[in-house]
């Protein structure tokens, strides 16, 4: 099972030289050609893969992505039939071009992202996978004033800072600061998802015990009548983190992070929640 995680791991990374692409004026962010990123969940029962384009100034699509679609999926098949769905902090738009394939044409499927390469790269997405999706640029849920939505999917960023830094996750162009603690960002969605949620709505999450895991989860039982577990995937340290497991112990010393030792490996998780607005 951990060969399963560490294989699953090493297939999320970005690649380190993305191969040719055609050439496309719309999509251009910078002088190096994007890649792509193909989705398919065989636990779900996936028999094709959904493909996006991706680019170096874009957050490229991790496990915890994965592991989110994975999470989302179940929460829409297990809970009544949505009529507007969230990807929030979409990146390259994975989560809702898979989400708008799924669900009935007539389900509103919107996006949204601070980084303006990042919109223009789930618009293509969406164009390329011939699916509706209303993509818009700004800071969490500043474009959406005024709305409602049945389902909100976050990926918005929750990694202690110092670990960011280190990882080789982000890209130059792609900030974190997500605070000391990775939770700056995370703790603010949870303090207002409950205004962009209709009656019933649900927000499902990702908490990383690469941040500080406890902080995050005490807020969501704060705010929401239920929180409940979905999904846990555990990965071993990877080599750049490896180089700097001073760092991650000292981490670990204070709460900032969690860490298990599995076998002669230290390994962290991504765990994903679903909280339900009453």
């Amino acid at each position: 099972m951990l060969k399963e995680r560490c294989e699953l791991f090493h297939m999320m990374r970005r690649p380190t030289a993305p191969p040719p692409h055609r050439n496309d004026a719309s999509i251009r962010l910078t002088a190096v050609a994007p890649a792509e990123f193909a989705y398919r969940d065989k636990r779900l029962g996936d028999t094709e893969a959904v493909m996006v384009d991706t680019h170096p100034d874009v957050f490229y699509p991790t496990s915890t992505t994965v592991l989110l679609l994975r999470a989302a999926r179940r929460v829409l098949t297990a809970g009544p039939p949505p009529r507007a769905v969230l990807d929030l902090g979409c990146g390259t738009g994975i989560v809702a071009v898979v989400l708008a394939r799924l669900l009935p044409r007539d389900v509103a499927v919107g996006a949204s992202d601070l980084s303006a390469a990042a919109v223009r790269l789930t618009r293509y997405n969406a164009r390329r996978n011939g699916v509706p999706i209303d993509c818009r640029r700004g800071s969490l849920f500043e474009p959406w004033a005024g709305e409602r939505f049945d389902l909100i999917v976050d990926d918005v960023s929750g990694v202690a800072e110092p670990v960011a830094r280190v990882s080789g996750w982000y890209p130059a162009p792609v900030p974190s600061q997500a605070g000391d603690d990775g939770t700056r960002w995370i703790l603010e969605v949870l303090a207002r998802a409950s205004d962009y949620l209709a009656p019933g709505g649900r927000l499902v999450f990702p908490v990383l015990t690469l941040s500080r895991e406890e902080a995050v989860l005490r807020e969501a039982r704060a705010r929401f009548g239920a929180v409940e577990p979905v999904e846990e995937q555990w990965y071993p340290v990877t080599e750049e983190l490896a180089a700097h497991l001073a760092l991650l112990e000292r981490l670990a010393a204070s709460g900032v992070v969690r860490l298990e030792k599995r076998g002669s490996r230290w390994c962290w998780a991504t765990r994903v929640f679903v909280a339900y607005r009453p």
